[in-house]
């Protein structure tokens, strides 16, 4: 190669480093349409999830009056549904700033932020559920079996990991004193 033809070269490839991939929001594509119509289903979901949240706070409120070892759970719980609410606030505003026609990089963020959210509060959900599970029990928590430090194993980036199953708190309560329901059972006026 001679001294103009790698010139060439490195310009050609500088132009290329600096101008960068534009194929994503492409108006051919309708890329941001679709985002849009992502988020706008990512809170839908986030919402009934709170819902279900909600109901599982008020099952486990009425575990707690008959076993005092779940009192703490109750907490944390309340704590992770009230997040929950919060997350769902923040996101439900931010969303409706954006419209269809939104910088696609700007819908990117917004939805990689709600699903990350998402992500977590699920984590932190079957956390609590889990120790629920274990105090009812009188046990350990369930955990997946760990691999040994020997073992030597590459993980391809988008291999589906092996988690345990969900525990819903229907199941969690399962074997609890009482039987826990959805509401707590109201006292007519003047019993007592």
């Amino acid at each position: 190669m001679t001294v103009p033809s790698r010139l060439l070269l490195l310009i050609a490839a500088s132009i290329l480093l600096l101008a960068g991939c534009r194929t994503y929001g492409n108006k051919k594509y309708e890329s941001e349409q679709r985002m849009y119509g992502a988020i706008q289903q990512t809170v839908k979901q986030m919402k009934q999830e709170l819902g279900r949240a909600q109901s599982d706070l008020r099952r486990l409120e009425s575990a707690a009056e008959s076993a005092d070892t779940l009192a703490a759970l109750v907490e944390r719980y309340r704590m992770l549904v009230e997040k929950h609410a919060a997350d769902l606030r923040r996101h439900q505003a931010r969303a409706a700033a954006l419209t269809g026609g939104s910088a696609y990089r700007a819908l990117h963020r917004r939805y990689g932020a709600i699903v990350t959210d998402r992500r977590l509060l699920k984590k932190q959900y079957q956390r609590t559920t889990r120790k629920v599970w274990a105090t009812v029990r009188d046990t350990t928590v369930p955990r997946t079996p760990t691999r040994k430090k020997s073992d030597y194993i590459i993980t391809p980036v988008n291999y589906p990991q092996q988690n345990p199953p969900d525990i819903s708190m229907a199941d969690a309560l399962r074997g609890a004193r009482g039987t826990p329901g959805l509401q707590r059972e109201e006292k007519p006026a003047g019993s007592e």
